[in-house]
This record gives structure tokens, C-alpha cells and sequence, in this order.
């Protein structure tokens, strides 16, 4: 297994300066994704952690540099300081929900001023109804597009890191309501019916789900009997240390 993952990570140290369709695959030119290169960097950081902890085999150097290269690009060019957010490209102005997911990845804490702007301008800018679109930026494609599910359980998140736990329940709540007599949750929800759009049933919105609800209860109870979850500062104390 580590042998597959070495080389996982070794192609993601030659490839992270290439363009890419992104997360959620727009056709059209390949650009330069902020999502992508944070997922790459988590892919570096983890990779680096295992070698530290576990003493395994790796090229430990060059997965530092090319870590840290890949986090000050993101930086430097995938956020916008005019839009007040990470952007869906780099040295763009579209937002991109998917990038909700950065404080619960530990690119950055939650407290980070970056990461507190891209929440709010994320509600100002791609949610209706409490609901959460992954973009609003023409992707050459026929129609329109409804909420997506996913993406509304990751504001939740968001928001249970940053301690903003009363949001994070209101949008927990509106989600779950948008679920059919089943408890059944379809990819994406029209915010002016309520109709569900999409595959259905979703996986990744039911993960979402799970996920929140457990980040939402981890966050709002006084004893901590539930163990901290990954990309918690308590987490990261509990794994780093």
C-alpha cells in the first residue's frame, strides 16, 4: 500500500503546476484550480506526516519543498484580496463552494481572516433559500443548475470549525428538510420549490450529512466525550504532537 501511495505522491509533486478540469469537471480550457492544488497539498502534508510518525520510506525533502511551494501558491494567487475570498481559479473572481472544505482540511485555521472572508462571501454570493450552489459562473453548459447538496453540508462545517455554531445548526436544519419522506437526499435541490434535481439518491450528499452532524455535535458539546475530528485544532495537536 505504501509503496502505491509513495508514488501517488511523487506524481503529485511533477503534476501540481498543471492546468486541470477542477472538482467538478468543467469543460472548456484546463485552468489552474485552487481546489486542486489544496487537495494536493493535503495529499503532501499527510504524506509527510506518515514518514514523520511512522518512519517510513519517502523522499521526506522534496515532499516538504514542493508542500510548501504548492501552499504559498495557493496564497499568492488563489486569493483574491478585491473578491475577499479564495477564488474557483487562480487570479480569478468566480467562487467556488468547494473551497468551504479548506479549514476542515487544515490548509488553514479556521480563525484565518482569508478563511472567515471566503465563508461570508460564499453566503453573500452562492447561497439561496440557506442553500448552497458550487458556483455561479458560466460553465458552457445548457439550463441551469440547483443547489448542491454536498456543498451546503460543507458551509456547515465551516462554520461548526469556526465557531459559529448557531449558523451552522440554521443551515444543518434547512438542509435536512430538503430531504424526501425517506430521509433520502437527491445531488442537487431547486432553492425556489424545493424540488430535487440530479442523481438520486446521492452518496455524497449522505456523507455530507453524516459528516456535519458529527463536526455540528463534536463542536456544541461541553465534556468532549466524542473524539475530536480530523481537522479540529485539537485534532491536529493530537496527531502532530
Amino acid at each position: 500500500m505504501w509503496t502505491f501511495l509513495r508514488e501517488v505522491v511523487d506524481q503529485a509533486c511533477e503534476q501540481w503546476r498543471e492546468p486541470d478540469h477542477g472538482i467538478w469537471e468543467i469543460p472548456g480550457e484546463r485552468q489552474h484550480y485552487v481546489y486542486t492544488k489544496c487537495m494536493i497539498w493535503v495529499a503532501l502534508d499527510r504524506a509527510v506526516l506518515l514518514v514523520e510518525q511512522f518512519q517510513l520510506e519517502g523522499d521526506l525533502e522534496r515532499w516538504r519543498t514542493e508542500r510548501d511551494r504548492v501552499h504559498a501558491e495557493i496564497l499568492q494567487r488563489g486569493y483574491s484580496s478585491e473578491e475577499a475570498a479564495f477564488t474557483m481559479v487562480d487570479g480569478g473572481d468566480a467562487l467556488d463552494a468547494a473551497n468551504l472544505i479548506m479549514p476542515v482540511r487544515e490548509f488553514l485555521p479556521p480563525d484565518d481572516p482569508r478563511i472567515q472572508a471566503t465563508i461570508d462571501r460564499t453566503i453573500q454570493r452562492l447561497t439561496a433559500d440557506s442553500l448552497v450552489y458550487r458556483y455561479r459562473t458560466d460553465d458552457g453548459l445548457e439550463g441551469e443548475e440547483g443547489t448542491f447538496g454536498l456543498m451546503s453540508f460543507w458551509l456547515v462545517d465551516a462554520l461548526a470549525y469556526s465557531g459559529r455554531l448557531q449558523e451552522a445548526r440554521t443551515y444543518l436544519e434547512v438542509m435536512i428538510s430538503k430531504a424526501n419522506h425517506l430521509g433520502l437526499f437527491a445531488e442537487q435541490v431547486d432553492p425556489r420549490c424545493g424540488q430535487l434535481l440530479g442523481n438520486f439518491p446521492q452518496m455524497f450528499a449522505h456523507t455530507g450529512l453524516l459528516e456535519s452532524a458529527l463536526h455540528l455535535a463534536y463542536f456544541e458539546q461541553s465534556d468532549k466525550r466524542i473524539p475530536p475530528p480530523i481537522g479540529s485544532p485539537e485534532h491536529r495537536r493530537k496527531v502532530r504532537r
